[in-house]
């Protein structure tokens, strides 16, 4: 088989991966939505901006396009310098969106997603890991089914948010989508 073909049989099979991620993410997470259980004590001091709760029934475009974003990234290769925010600055443009660099300005962009039970697919995840109280040190992707990606020192991970480590940590969302 040449080298040829060869790239072009992965390209297709990495595709096809790619499509049925985002058809299994999107059956199970409309048609399993587990309950989630909001978190208490975060003392977390910002204005929610908008109080209409976002129609979850169906995942949109950008939304998928985050996600399949996210899974090619899981596959492949993450640089050592990509930092946690320059994660989500990376998946965002690679979709056609422009955020902040850094973790500070991110966490003051889109809409304010207070409970852990209204984030989407594709919301931007924050956490204090220093013990300050309420300032992020940390953000990554929400993916659904109380997942987030993120660059950990371990690399590119998919984490449970309610693994106890993280679900102490966890601050808000925020909506840019």
């Amino acid at each position: 088989m040449t080298s040829r073909l060869k790239m072009f049989a992965s390209g297709l099979v990495g595709a096809a991966v790619v499509l049925l991620g985002i058809a299994v993410n999107y059956g199970w997470h409309h048609f399993h939505q587990p309950p989630v259980q909001p978190t208490s004590g975060s003392n977390v001091a910002i204005q929610v901006v908008s109080s209409k709760p976002a129609d979850t029934s169906q995942p949109t475009q950008q939304q998928n396009q985050v996600y399949a974003t996210v899974q090619q990234m899981l596959h492949t290769a993450v640089p050592d310098s990509l930092d946690t925010s320059g994660f989500v600055q990376s998946v965002y443009a690679k979709v056609g969106i422009q955020l902040p660099r850094t973790i500070a300005e991110q966490a003051q962009t889109g809409t304010l997603v207070g409970s852990r039970s209204d984030l989407t697919t594709g919301d931007l995840v924050f956490f204090n890991l220093d013990n300050t109280g309420n300032t992020a040190t940390f953000d990554g992707i929400y993916l659904g089914q109380n997942q987030f990606a993120a660059v950990t020192t371990h690399g590119l991970k998919v984490i449970d948010l309610s693994d106890t480590y993280w679900s102490g940590r966890f601050l808000y969302g925020r909506r840019v989508l």
